[in-house]
């Protein structure tokens, strides 16, 4: 089922056919109960996925967005929606719901230094945790894991919660993330300065 996921993305835009196999994949996460003993990865591709989305992590944190940017795929999604159920994205509005392109033009703006929105520049630390992993098809991960992150803007200090849902793709340079779904616990709510990377 996943191994359909990616190539919708790889001409520059998501179709509608797109938005409902990842509507899928979620509504799949969302309704899951134990991983099958099938679907547990080798323990040498957890730990190498693990310490990707560590890695991810920490690229963010530490302002390296390009560095972070070079994790995903060319046919990657960052895909932040406004509802907590899983909705359909094809029906309901996302917050971000963003391709390769539109991350590349997120980054270079940022690394102007002039984008008003991150003016000062939003100070985070990204905790992962609870990592599940499924291997759904040869040289796939799905991932899930909750995440806190804590930032500072200005001096004024908050938190977001949630959970992500990863697809992972092995490739010749090692794992890469295709999709990155973020959760955020109170997304049906009025969200405050989200402009930085979650």
């Amino acid at each position: 089922m996943t191994e359909d996921i990616a190539p919708a993305a790889a001409a520059g835009y998501f179709d509608l056919d797109y938005y409902r196999r990842a509507h899928a994949m979620v509504r799949r996460w969302r309704t899951l109960t134990l991983i099958p003993d099938a679907l547990t990865p080798s323990p040498e591709d957890r730990a190498a996925c693990e310490r990707l989305l560590n890695a991810e992590a920490r690229l963010i944190d530490s302002g390296q967005l390009e560095q972070w940017l070079a994790l995903y795929t060319h046919d990657c999604a960052y895909w932040l929606p406004t509802d907590v159920e899983g909705a359909d994205p094809a029906k309901v509005v996302s917050w971000e719901f963003n391709d390769r392109r539109r991350l590349e033009e997120r980054v270079e703006r940022l690394a102007t230094g002039k984008a008003f929105s991150q003016m000062p520049v939003t100070r985070t630390t990204h905790l992962y945790t609870n990592f599940e992993m499924m291997s759904t098809a040869p040289d796939e991960m799905e991932v899930l894991c909750n995440f806190l992150i804590q930032t500072n803007l200005a001096g004024r200090a908050s938190a977001r919660a949630g959970w992500n849902g990863f697809l992972l793709r092995r490739t010749q340079a090692g794992w890469r993330i295709v999709l990155k779904r973020v959760g955020l616990f109170d997304a049906d709510l009025p969200q405050d300065n989200n402009s930085f990377t979650l």
